[in-house]
């Protein structure tokens, strides 16, 4: 299985009214512990966008790579009426996004080398995704055509192959471009929440949500093979409903105040969610000795929920 979430650093973005100038003498994240919360909060507001971008990426481009295996396996005995009929459509759905801040344009809030960082990688990041879905139409229409009759399935490999790479690229893209998110996003965030009334609140919630993170990314290493990983993967959710019950019940007073309480309870109610579906999941892994990759998926859409309802809760 390809490991397609990437724990970042999904972080707080305060609302404030004051806007302090830029400090780009210092690099990396000393550059941001000298911020005001206002600066720290664009930077943040910015860095959850890209993490947003990021994970929603994953379930096109794992659709995409269970769809390669079909479909090279279907190459290789096309005379069979039900070669490809596994594949399923890819679903490449746009996020909405209400704010004025973009991912193709970092916050004047960033260092300046921190700026030109992001405009890069964000373009080439957009570029190779691009590149996953023209290759991908290509193949598409290749088998549509059913021109594996003319080429004894020659050019359909090259373009499985096409698209496998621009994938593998694209994760390591991603890899790099997370690296530098969670270091601007930690640094921004220390300064936000030095003195805020929600930081419990908060820490507790990333928490949870990096625990949910590192358990998908068990299941998605070693889900071909369940019962090597399957005490590891019951210690980790074990740990996770333990953390679930002990930070639903965290005093709200304080979240009352700032009229976030709803929120913080709907986090962990799909926190909640999130379990009853992982232990489902767990058992039939077990039964069956392995993990499918709509198994993963399933995770993955609990997993961008929580995110949803963590921003819901920063806003």
């Amino acid at each position: 299985m390809k490991k397609s979430i990437f724990c970042a650093a999904v972080s707080i973005a305060l609302i404030t009214t004051s806007i302090s100038c830029n400090n780009s003498s210092k690099e990396g994240a000393a550059a941001y512990a000298e911020k005001s919360a206002s600066s720290a909060s664009q930077v943040i507001e910015y860095t959850n966008l890209l993490v947003d971008m990021s994970n929603k990426s994953n379930n096109y481009t794992s659709r995409i790579l269970g769809n390669l295996d079909i479909i090279e396996k279907g190459l290789k005995n096309p005379t069979d009426a039900f070669a490809f009929s596994g594949v399923i459509p890819p679903m490449d759905i746009p996020s909405f996004n209400p704010s004025k801040v973009t991912v193709d344009k970092p916050v004047d809030a960033l260092s300046k080398a921190d700026q030109q960082f992001f405009k890069e990688k964000v373009a080439g990041w957009q570029a190779t995704y691009k590149n996953v879905g023209a290759s991908y139409k290509l193949l598409q229409d290749y088998l549509i055509a059913q021109d594996f009759k003319d080429d004894k399935g020659a050019k359909g490999y090259a373009l499985v192959d096409s698209v496998r790479n621009n994938i593998q690229s694209l994760y390591a893209q991603k890899t790099v471009l997370i690296k530098k998110v969670n270091e601007v996003a930690d640094a921004s965030e220390a300064v936000i929440l030095k003195d805020s009334p929600l930081k419990d609140y908060i820490l507790a919630m990333k928490a949870d949500m990096k625990s949910v993170c590192e358990f998908i990314n068990i299941l998605e290493d070693g889900g071909n093979d369940y019962n090597k990983i399957s005490d590891k993967a019951q210690a980790a959710y074990d740990a996770m409903e333990k953390a679930q019950a002990e930070h639903a019940k965290i005093d709200k007073t304080n979240a009352a105040k700032e009229h976030n309480d709803a929120s913080f309870d709907s986090f962990y109610t799909s926190y909640h969610d999130f379990l009853l579906n992982a232990k489902k999941i767990m058992r039939d892994a077990k039964e069956k000795g392995a993990l499918t990759d709509s198994n993963i998926e399933s995770l993955n859409g609990n997993y961008d929920t929580l995110i949803s309802r963590y921003n819901a809760f920063n806003r």
